[in-house]
């Protein structure tokens, strides 16, 4: 969804656009911004000494996708989305109750990422190792992957609140709802991997001996395959998948509550005269 460009704080870069020359008049040289729906093509905005440089109301328009396309993707094809969200809500206004929200949504899904590129690369490099360091490096893999369990469950909690309260036109992605238990399970037993080691599972402190599951992984680091008594999830194509997908319904959600917003402005509004 389209804004126009308000609440720049003066002297502070949130992002860039393309110019492009709209008409001269004499000294006076008008422009306005690429649309992301257009074709470039390669024409530029000429000022000569004594030009002045004219966009229009309406003429300075900020896309939320042309700020996202400045995000570089890394391994697997998922770019940080949290800039995006930050900036976004810099340009056309923090919105109180919301933004804290979804721009902590937008840091937990790139965080998991961030653990998941981290867990991939160890795995991957102590695959190329001898027997003392590729077990050293299993378990580092191992660790990375801990972590970006714990992370990844946040996100997929924070992503439902999300569609509940802000944005209920949405919905879970299917990659989410099918390894959502899974992994609820496994952060659990990673959050609390100090109550497995002592087959307890609980606030009471239950004995489950198949809780001792989670620091069973044979097949992590050949398939990449995690398991936990009854669950199993591939951490590089199953997370991959969650977080990609869960990157594009926090891009469907800027749009999806901005027009909810605008819908909410027009009804608010009071009649015009004449209207």
């Amino acid at each position: 969804m389209d804004k126009d460009a308000k609440g720049i704080d003066q002297g502070e870069f949130l992002t860039s656009a393309r110019l492009v020359p709209v008409r001269r008049e004499g000294k006076k040289v008008y422009a306005r911004t690429l649309r992301l729906w257009e074709e470039d093509t390669g024409e530029v905005v000429h000022l000569e000494t004594g030009d002045q440089l004219i966009i229009e109301p309406g003429e300075l328009v900020v896309d939320s996708r042309a700020i996202d396309a400045q995000s570089v993707p890394g391994a697997g094809g998922y770019a940080p989305v949290a800039n995006t969200v930050w900036t976004w809500y810099h340009i056309t206004g923090v919105e109180p109750g919301f933004f804290l929200f979804f721009f902590s949504l937008a840091r937990r899904i790139d965080a998991a990422h961030s653990l998941w590129v981290l867990a991939i690369q160890e795995r991957e490099n102590a695959r190329g190792e001898g027997a003392i360091l590729r077990r050293a490096g299993y378990f580092n893999s191992l660790a990375s992957t801990e972590v970006a369990i714990i992370a990844l469950h946040r996100g997929f909690a924070m992503a439902q609140s999300l569609i509940d309260e802000f944005c209920p036109d949405l919905e879970v992605p299917d990659s989410v709802k099918r390894i959502r238990e899974a992994v609820k399970e496994m952060r659990d037993a990673f959050e609390h991997i100090d109550e497995r080691s002592k087959a307890k599972v609980g606030m009471s402190g239950k004995f489950d001996p198949e809780s001792l599951s989670i620091f069973d992984q044979p097949d992590f680091i050949e398939t990449s395959v995690l398991t936990y008594k009854n669950h199993s999830i591939n951490f590089e194509l199953d997370v991959l998948a969650a977080l990609l997908d869960c990157r594009q319904l926090i891009m469907t959600a800027i749009d999806s509550r901005a027009a909810s917003l605008a819908d909410n402005t027009a009804h608010t509004s009071p009649p015009q005269e004449g209207a």
